[in-house]
């Protein structure tokens, strides 16, 4: 069950990252690298979810995006945007959940 949640967390860090990257932080050349934050951290959570749900998941690839997602997740709450906001948030979500399973699969 905590790999579907896994699954679910890192999906939705991917949309709310892709919508704060090409919505919000589009909107201002001082953000690009705030931008590129979000657009890697969605491009690991994809990858995560994935193999995730395929079964392929390693104990390395939960750590590295739980990782990637703390520290998207600290860039977007010093940005004063809803987006970003709602893109912190699910970051976290999604790191708590691959931390989970990280412990899981050792």
């Amino acid at each position: 069950m905590i790999y579907k949640q896994c699954i679910d967390a890192c999906f939705e860090a991917v949309k709310a990252n892709e919508r704060c990257a090409y919505e919000a932080l589009s909107e201002s050349k001082d953000q690009c690298n705030d931008r590129e934050a979000c657009i890697i951290c969605s491009d690991i959570c994809d990858v995560t979810a994935r193999l995730c749900s395929r079964g392929e998941a390693h104990h390395d690839m939960f750590e590295f995006c739980a990782k990637t997602c703390e520290e998207t997740a600290d860039r977007c709450d010093t940005l004063d945007h809803e987006f970003a906001s709602a893109s912190a948030m699910a970051a976290r979500r999604a790191a708590e959940a691959c931390r989970q399973c990280a412990v899981d699969c050792r």
